[in-house]
Order: C-alpha cells, then sequence, then structure tokens
C-alpha cells in the first residue's frame, strides 16, 4: 500500500490530534481517570521490578496503576505531560514516531487509544514498530485502539473510518486565563463533566484541589486549520464535505459557551490491528480481542 503523496498527513496530525489534545488537555484529564479492566490486568501480569513505558500516555491514568512497575509516559501534548509531572509522574514530550529510547531496553510497552490518530496505514505500521523497537526480546506490548464496530448502545456510530469527533470545550471553565481544574483531575460534585468524545455525563472525577497553569495559547484555535495540506489531506480521507467544518468553533448550548475541536481518528476493523502488527514486525501475537468499543492486541517480541 503506498501513501498518498498529494496529501500531508503530518499537517493533519499536527492540527487535528497535537494542536486539539495541547488546548483540552485540563478538561481531557478530567475525564480520565479509571482504568480499563484490560489494562489492568495487563500491568497487574507484568514482573515486580519490571521497566516499561506508556506512550501516549495522556493525564498518566496508567503510570500508577501497579506501583510495583516502573512505568515512563510520554505524550506529545506538553500540557499532558504537565499534568503526569504535577500527579507525581515521570513522563516526557516525544513523538512515537521518534523515541528517545535505546533499542531493546523495555519490559513491556502500552499504548492506548493513540495508533488510531496517525492518518495512514504507513504512519500506523511505523508508529507500531518504533513501539517494538524499544521492547527487549521476550517483552510484552499491549495495544489499544477504536473499533469501527461498536456496542449496542453505544454513543458512537461510524459509518466510515476516518473521522472527526467533535470535543466540546467548557470556555468557560477550561479555556479561559489563569488556572484550571488539571493534574489530579478535580472531583466537581453535582456538575455534569463530560466523557470520553466531549459528550455531557454525569460521571464525576476526582479532585483534591490542585491546579495547573494551562498554556493558554495553546487554547486559541490552529493557524493550519487554513494551511492547504491540511485542506487538501481532510478532502482526500473524505472527513468532512467542506473542511471549513473542521475548524475550531464556538457553539452556545444551553446558555454555556463551548469551544468545539475536531479530532482525527482512524477508527480500526476487526482484524486491521492484526494486519498493522504484522507489517510491524517482530512480534508473536499472545492475544486479539474486542473490549469496551477498541481492539486491542497482547503480543511477544521476538
Amino acid at each position: 500500500m503506498q501513501p498518498d503523496q498529494t496529501v500531508d498527513y503530518e499537517a493533519l496530525e499536527r492540527t487535528h490530534v497535537q494542536s486539539v489534545y495541547q488546548a483540552i488537555a485540563p478538561h481531557f484529564s478530567a475525564t480520565r481517570y479509571k482504568p480499563w479492566p484490560v489494562v489492568e490486568d495487563f500491568l497487574g501480569a507484568i514482573p515486580d521490578g519490571s521497566i516499561g513505558a506508556d506512550v501516549g500516555c495522556g493525564n498518566g491514568k496508567y503510570l500508577g496503576v501497579n506501583p510495583k512497575l516502573l512505568t515512563i509516559g510520554s505524550d506529545m501534548s506538553s500540557n499532558l505531560v504537565g499534568i503526569c509531572a504535577q500527579r507525581g509522574f515521570e513522563a516526557m514530550v516525544c513523538d512515537n514516531l521518534h523515541l528517545p529510547y535505546r533499542t531493546n531496553c523495555f519490559d513491556f510497552v502500552i499504548s492506548i487509544a493513540v495508533i488510531h490518530h496517525f492518518s495512514s496505514f504507513e504512519r500506523r505500521v511505523a508508529a507500531v514498530k518504533e513501539l517494538v523497537r524499544t521492547i527487549r526480546p521476550g517483552g510484552k506490548i499491549l495495544i489499544f485502539v477504536w473499533a469501527l464496530e461498536q456496542e449496542d448502545g453505544s454513543k458512537r456510530k461510524f459509518e466510515k473510518q476516518d473521522v472527526f469527533v467533535p470535543w466540546n470545550l467548557d470556555a468557560k471553565t477550561f479555556a479561559g486565563k489563569g488556572k484550571s481544574v488539571a493534574a489530579t483531575g478535580g472531583r466537581r460534585r453535582g456538575k455534569k463533566n463530560q466523557g470520553q468524545d466531549g459528550q455531557e455525563s454525569t460521571e464525576v472525577v476526582d479532585d483534591k484541589g490542585d491546579t495547573n497553569e494551562v498554556d493558554t495559547a495553546a487554547t486559541q484555535p490552529s493557524p493550519e486549520v487554513a494551511n492547504p495540506n491540511v485542506t487538501k489531506t481532510i478532502e482526500a480521507l473524505s472527513l468532512e464535505s467542506n473542511p471549513e467544518d473542521a475548524a475550531p468553533k464556538v457553539v452556545v448550548k444551553s446558555g454555556n459557551e463551548n469551544i468545539v475541536y475536531q479530532r482525527y481518528y482512524h477508527v480500526f476493523v476487526k482484524g486491521e490491528l492484526d494486519q498493522v502488527v504484522e507489517a510491524a514486525g517482530g512480534l508473536d501475537v499472545d492475544k486479539s480481542g474486542y473490549d469496551r468499543d477498541n481492539w486491542y492486541i497482547v503480543a511477544t517480541k521476538k
């Protein structure tokens, strides 16, 4: 499969993945607090004293799941990495395609809801290949990606694989100047929060009163939204009939002002993650499964 040379996948990801998560980091963090059972079980089965990496760690939700492990986090968002630091975790800003780790240095690696943000098959394979490079022979890897096939009752329904998923940012609470709820992920009782896709949810999050400075410049729409390369890529992937609809916009609903950001996803069909892992090479698949509207793979490095 050859990449489409007429589109700029990197620019699309910079605008509709990296810039978006930088902008929504405090709000995103406030909705990420409960580990997924498959991930928790995977980390719980790793031998005590093992050293590993969570690549695309977000707010560090999984970094402290098993305190008997040393898990190093990384993410492209400096705001999310800052939240990890506030929570007492080790994390750094780096690119999944160019990890700053030695070859064969980790006992395990996890990649949770990351690979689906890469916008071409080649970039998805390259991202997995880079993860594999850092694991020692015999080491374990767990990869989770969003599934096209959603369970009955899911809030999400996808008609195609390359999609924009909106994130509704509460402008008053999270996009203002000064400090916002962040680091330990606040528990604001009696108030609706927004769930995995920025949709309203009655779930609450832990709040210990800590705050974190927000990079307010990062809450501004990225200038690359108007970049013709991004527009061409949006058109090539049929993400929006009108590429201008992909730009961040202010929406007032029930008297509340939200900034709506569009996050890029490539949602995986059954068997597709296995194909990406096979193309990356170097792994024996131990288990391939479906959980909570996601496809996942557990594998061992050869």
